[in-house]
C-alpha cells in the first residue's frame, strides 16, 4: 500500500513538472520572422542558383550536397512550424510589446496617411474571426515544407521546382486575408 502511494505521488510530481515546463505555442509573428521567412528565403536562394538555361526548371547538378541538406532542413522547419500553427488551440499573433513583421517597413518619406501597416490587434481579430481559414493556409505551408523536405532527400529537382516556384503564392495566400499583404501601399508624392 505504501509503495502504491509513493508511486502515485512520484508519478503526479513528474506529470506536474512536465506540465509546468510546457512552453506556450509560438506567436504567429515569431513563426514568420524566425522560421517561415528565413527558411523560405533559403529555399529561394538555393533554387534561384539552380535554374536551367530556359528558366523553366531546376538542374539537380547545380545543387550541392550541402545545399540539399539545407533545403531538407528548411522544408522540415517550414512543415513543423506550420503544422504547429494549424493545430494550435489558441493562436496569438504577437506577444505584448512584440513588433510585428511589416510594422516598421514603411518606405522612406511615408507618413501615417500613406503607410498604415496592420496592427497585431487587427490581425488577431481577423484570425479569430476565421480560424478555419488560417488553419487551412497553415496546412498548405506544412504540405509545401513536407514536399521540399522529401524532394531534398531524393534530390528530386522537378518536385523541388514545382513547390519552390509556388512558395510565394502559398505565403501570400495567408498574408492577404490576415496580414493585409506583403506589398506596401503606394507612397503619394
Amino acid at each position: 500500500m505504501l509503495k502504491r502511494v509513493a508511486v502515485t505521488v512520484l508519478a503526479s510530481g513528474v506529470l506536474l513538472a512536465a506540465g509546468c515546463g510546457r512552453k506556450p505555442p509560438p506567436t504567429v509573428n515569431e513563426s514568420m520572422t524566425q522560421v517561415m521567412e528565413p527558411q523560405a528565403q533559403t529555399v529561394w536562394d538555393i533554387t534561384s542558383r539552380a535554374y536551367n538555361e530556359k528558366g523553366d526548371g531546376l538542374e539537380a547538378s547545380k545543387i550541392s550536397a550541402a545545399d540539399w541538406v539545407k533545403l531538407e532542413n528548411a522544408g522540415r522547419q517550414l512543415r513543423d512550424r506550420a503544422r504547429e500553427l494549424a493545430k494550435a488551440r489558441k493562436i496569438t499573433v504577437a506577444a505584448p510589446g512584440e513588433t510585428i513583421m511589416g510594422a516598421s517597413a514603411a518606405p522612406p518619406g511615408a507618413t501615417k496617411q500613406t503607410w498604415d501597416a496592420a496592427s497585431a490587434t487587427q490581425i488577431q481579430a481577423l484570425i479569430d474571426a476565421n480560424r478555419a481559414l488560417f488553419a487551412q493556409h497553415a496546412q498548405a505551408m506544412a504540405e509545401a515544407g513536407d514536399t521540399i523536405a522529401k524532394a531534398s532527400q531524393t534530390k528530386d529537382a522537378r518536385s523541388l521546382y514545382e513547390v519552390s516556384s509556388n512558395l510565394d503564392e502559398v505565403c501570400d495566400g495567408c498574408h492577404k486575408p490576415f496580414w493585409g499583404t506583403d506589398e506596401p501601399p503606394p507612397v503619394s508624392r
